[in-house]
């Protein structure tokens, strides 16, 4: 019997047709994933949720071709979750692949929004999702349109509630002392240099299982003839409260052989990260917590929760103080203000954290070489003076730049061309112009009520009313408003619009458009476009990710989504 494929072939005329079938066995990848080492229990372990996949699998007579997995939350970008990544490219890439195998939709994603785009674009893609624990759902339909629906939120309020109670106990774990050594217990997380975490059994829950808190206690482990925690000291009292720059803390460490806290070397912005002000308190024995948002920023003070005498003190409080005034009088010298000008005057379209080393996670930095020879290189290298995460791999910067516009030209093509694209950019258009000039259904409605509150006060005066000085300045008030009112509807125009043909033009021209600019406006345009650049060192590749602009309602054209284009150097 003739082969379905081959028929498809040979219909064509082509060769290298890709199709997701298979005469014999269904081929899938499996996923799992848990938040935290705190889920790491029955039903939901990584090693369990894989034992079941494979069960399923077998019992479904699904050949699993490939096994995924990490430990890492589901809200995080997806930039950031390097082997879910993986994953999607590898079932993307594998025309074989038509199933990603997971324990329960919430191991995919628990943000509703992203699970469901995620998962109708690789279903476009010829790639179904099977939850082992949620029901099948048929989205042509409507009632597998609600079960969607259900099936999402319910996920995401789960893990919502989750995340209250979790924030509830953390709080109240991080107030409570051990009544053996006295000091602060301890929500996980790696311990400040100098220190070490202590894992303590204490008692156990109902089922039997150990109760398991954790302190800080000096890192007394002996680097290079001394205590670590003494290093720890020397560098923070004999160095940078005596006026030492962080390349020269970062310097003597790495001249010192001593080992560095997450990498090999030493580098300039783990040295900026330990004498900051959360990093100095808990250096001084305070301990800390909810002082950091998601994105990293600091939450206001009084939301901090600061614990006194939580853990043994590295420096004494007058010590934290001084190095803080210090670091303080260093900033205003060094007048960050030119520096963060200069980043965003800078002729690297792609540095500033767009285009990311996928060895060591570092942002590839700008280097010129001399007039004629400009790179991206793996930040560690430049900022760990030469002691990087690995060989150093120079990428011409005119080649990776031509790179990505040759990317984004080819999607903004493939935007024009879609059906109604032409009214979804005029509507937002005029969106904009709306918001920015004020001119909204809402102006008329106003200049209605102030005109009616206007006549009620002549009216009042007419009949008889006082007309006080606080009357007057209000009518006067009013007046003006009127004024302002009535000139805006005078001037209201129709708001400006473009047609396909311009459009179609700019994106021709897109280069000589980026081109023109001044590296700000062309570093911003870029930003919009593009989601993330990875670079692999290994394989001499580049991954460029671009964004869909999903908030003008933009679809691909009819075929597939956008293939995230790769080059060697």
């Amino acid at each position: 019997m003739t082969n379905p494929l081959e028929i498809v072939q040979a219909f064509n005329g082509i060769d290298d047709i890709s199709l997701r079938v298979n005469a014999s066995r269904l081929k899938a990848l499996a996923w799992a994933r848990v938040s935290t080492e705190m889920q790491d229990a029955k039903g939901h372990s990584i090693p369990e949720q894989l034992k079941q996949i494979r069960e399923y699998a077998e019992n479904n007579d699904i050949e699993i071709a490939a096994e995924y997995s990490e430990a890492a939350s589901a809200y995080q970008s997806r930039s950031k979750r390097l082997e879910f990544v993986k994953m999607l490219q590898h079932a993307q890439d594998d025309p074989d692949i038509s199933i990603i195998l997971i324990h329960d939709f919430s191991r995919f994603s628990r943000d509703s929004t992203k699970a469901k785009t995620l998962v109708r674009e690789l279903k476009d893609q010829g790639i179904r999702i099977i939850s082992l624990n949620d029901p099948e759902f048929d989205t042509d339909t409507v009632a597998g349109v609600y079960m969607e629906a259900i099936t999402y939120a319910k996920n995401e309020a789960y893990s919502k509630e989750v995340a209250f109670h979790t924030r509830k106990g953390c709080k109240a774990n991080v107030n409570a002392r051990d009544d053996e050594t006295g000091w602060g217990y301890k929500n996980g997380g790696t311990p400040m240099w100098g220190y070490k975490s202590v894992r303590l059994e204490r008692g156990f829950e109902r089922k039997g299982i150990p109760i398991i808190k954790a302190i800080w206690n000096l890192d007394d482990s002996i680097v290079e003839g001394r205590p670590v925690h003494e290093w720890a000291k020397y560098c923070l009292v004999e160095l940078a409260m005596k006026g030492a720059s962080l390349a020269e803390i970062r310097d003597f460490c790495n001249e010192q052989g001593l080992p560095a806290r997450r990498s090999k070397h030493w580098s300039f912005s783990t040295w900026k990260s330990l004498l900051s002000l959360p990093a100095i308190m808990q250096y001084s024995g305070y301990g800390l917590w909810n002082v950091r948002r998601k994105n990293g920023s600091y939450k206001p003070y009084d939301e901090w929760e600061i614990v006194e005498n939580a853990h043994p003190a590295i420096i004494t409080t007058d010590e934290a103080k001084a190095i803080l005034d210090v670091r303080k009088e260093q900033s205003k010298s060094k007048s960050f203000g030119k520096s963060h000008k200069r980043l965003r005057n800078s002729p690297y379209l792609l540095s500033g954290g767009l285009s990311k080393c996928g060895r060591c996670g570092s942002n590839l930095v700008g280097f010129k070489k001399d007039r004629n020879h400009a790179y991206y290189v793996c930040g560690s290298i430049q900022y760990r003076k030469g002691k990087g995460c690995g060989p150093g791999v120079y990428i011409p910067q005119m080649e990776l730049e031509e790179e990505v516009i040759n990317g984004l030209e080819e999607m903004m093509s493939k935007f024009t061309v879609s059906d109604g694209f032409e009214d979804k950019i005029n509507n937002e258009i005029k969106r904009i112009w709306e918001n920015e000039t004020g001119v909204t259904s809402h102006v008329e409605k106003e200049l209605r009520e102030v005109e009616i509150k206007l006549k009620n006060i002549y009216d009042a005066i007419e009949n008889g009313f006082h007309a006080d000085t606080a009357l007057l300045e209000r009518s006067q008030k009013l007046q003006v408003r009127k004024d302002e009112l009535e000139n805006i509807c005078r001037l209201k125009l129709n708001p400006p619009s473009i047609d396909s043909n311009a459009v179609r033009e700019y994106v021709t021209d897109l280069r000589r458009v980026i081109n023109s600019k001044n590296a700000v406006e062309s570093r911003k345009l870029l930003r919009m476009s593009v989601e993330g650049i990875m670079f692999d060192p290994e394989a001499l590749e580049v991954m460029i990710n671009y964004k869909i602009p999903e908030s003008v309602g933009f679809k691909m054209v009819a075929g597939g989504g956008f293939e995230p284009p790769t080059f060697g150097l």
